[in-house]
């Protein structure tokens, strides 16, 4: 099957591949902004991954769109069918190309999921530790939980604060 649909939709494939490409690189710089506490260097790099997740989005929905034409052609249900339905029916070298991009689609995806997650943690972490300082500097009773005699939880307060020690 030579269709142009199938042929753009290989195209539309490849862009989507290369966007995921951009984003995970964008995400493996955000890990190092966030390392090294650069605000600056962190909104360019949002700003960045909002305008690739709008092109993404935009690729997917013309990729859905290329799926569903392609379904109609092989007189598939459009509601049931997937890129891997696809690479099911079609055969020939299209079929072999389309199954590797999907399979570099969902490898970029996992990729991007778990760098995401990771930076997220390190925001997170950022944070308790930015908290934590101002707590010691304000004199903050923090309430934490030790472990006692037997294992069990019991409340101890924070030290006072710095700044509201008397000599």
């Amino acid at each position: 099957m030579n269709d142009p649909v199938l042929i753009e939709l290989i195209a539309v494939i490849n862009e989507e591949v290369r966007t995921f490409h951009r984003l995970l690189t964008s995400l493996q710089e955000e890990q190092q902004v966030i390392i090294e506490d650069d605000l600056e260097g962190i909104e360019e790099i949002v700003a960045e991954q909002r305008q690739l997740a709008v092109y993404a989005h935009q690729i997917e929905t013309r990729r859905i769109q290329l799926v569903n034409e392609l379904a109609l052609c092989l007189d598939l249900q459009p509601d049931n069918v997937s890129l891997s339905r696809l690479v099911e029916v079609l055969e020939g070298p299209h079929s072999e190309e389309l199954a590797n991009m999907r399979g570099q689609l969902l490898e970029l995806n996992s990729q991007i999921r778990a760098i995401s997650e990771n930076n997220a943690f390190l925001i997170r972490q950022s944070l308790r530790y930015t908290d934590r300082c101002l707590d010691i500097l304000t004199g903050q009773q923090v309430e934490r939980r030790v472990y006692g005699q037997f294992g069990k939880a019991k409340r101890s307060a924070g030290e006072r604060s710095l700044l509201n020690q008397t000599a």
